[in-house]
């Protein structure tokens, strides 16, 4: 398996997809929103040869969700989220008028996540984790055989993820971060919603909101 990571539309949002080795693949948080850049995507899926045939969310924050409805009508998939996030879900295209952007209608979900622990990607699997604070229903995807994590708004290099939004809970950010994400190996690559990679190490030594030596600013 490979990932590829793309940085789309005004928010920087980091859109991923997923090679299974085998010609399918998985899109995680798309967030094209425009012309060029859905363009770009299939471009370079064609230039791989790569059919994207599952579609998962980390959360349903509006960046990560600005190109539901182009992947529903391109590729015919619908996305899994968790079901806690289904409000933050509903609420996108309200959010996005509040910000001037413009956002299709979002297609009707697939099975939650909550329904399986395991998702499988051809050869390999993903485990995902429950990781609420930045959204009710937050959810990240492991891959221990490649020994990475995509996930979404948790934690980034040296900073974390918003808390001054509906549904945010920052007692509740800190303790996914301590005993979800700081619980996995120091070599675990990090690849956040927005901004570079990281390691679960680097986080857990120096990040100024929440480290594991339990001096950071958000520390309960």
């Amino acid at each position: 398996m490979e990932l590829h990571t793309f940085t789309y539309n005004a928010f920087s949002e980091q859109t991923y997809l997923l090679d299974h080795g085998n010609g399918e693949a998985t899109v995680i948080d798309p967030g094209m929103s425009q012309l060029a850049e859905q363009q770009d995507f299939t471009n370079f899926c064609e230039l791989k040869r790569l059919k994207p045939v599952q579609w998962l969310l980390t959360h349903a924050h509006l960046d990560h969700v600005l190109g539901a409805a182009w992947i529903h009508d391109r590729w015919g998939l619908s996305p899994s989220l968790h079901s806690l996030d289904r409000p933050t879900y509903d609420q996108a295209p309200r959010a996005a008028s509040v910000y001037g952007v413009p956002m299709d209608a979002l297609p009707t979900l697939g099975h939650p996540l909550d329904e399986q622990s395991i998702i499988q990607c051809g050869e390999e699997s993903l485990e995902w984790r429950f990781t609420p604070g930045h959204a009710p229903g937050h959810v990240v995807f492991i891959c221990h055989a490649k020994r990475w994590v995509v996930g979404g708004d948790v934690l980034f290099r040296g900073s974390v993820g918003r808390t001054d939004l509906p549904g945010c809970n920052p007692e509740e950010l800190v303790s996914s971060i301590e005993n979800q994400l700081f619980s996995l190996p120091d070599d675990y690559t990090i690849w956040p919603g927005h901004g570079p990679s990281t390691t679960v190490g680097e986080e857990k030594l120096s990040n100024p909101f929440v480290n594991g030596a339990g001096t950071g600013m958000m520390q309960r």
